[in-house]
């Protein structure tokens, strides 16, 4: 069977916001407050792709089940406040 790919032009208005077609959110079930992640591809390209939280939360479980995940949290605090000391080390005294 051909992919049959559906193309309609939007603008994008003062605020900056588009409006993503009707039939495309219905058909992607896309509602408020739908996740969506933008990515440039090259200069004139962009890939919007729908998030699944239910996906990213069951890759995650299975990824980190052996992991420390307190740790990991306490590693990364430490880096951002040792980031932070550098970087503001002025204002923080």
């Amino acid at each position: 069977m051909p992919l049959v790919v559906i193309m309609e032009i939007v603008t994008i208005d003062n605020s900056g916001r588009l409006v993503i077609p009707e039939f495309i959110r219905k058909k992607l079930h896309l509602t408020k407050n739908v996740p969506l992640l933008i990515t440039e591809l090259d200069d004139d390209k962009i890939l919007i792709r729908k998030l699944d939280r239910d996906e990213i939360e069951k890759k995650l479980r299975e990824e980190l089940k052996e992991s420390d995940i307190d740790k990991i949290a306490r590693e990364v605090r430490s880096e951002v406040n040792e980031a932070a000391k550098k970087k503001y080390a002025t204002i923080l005294g």
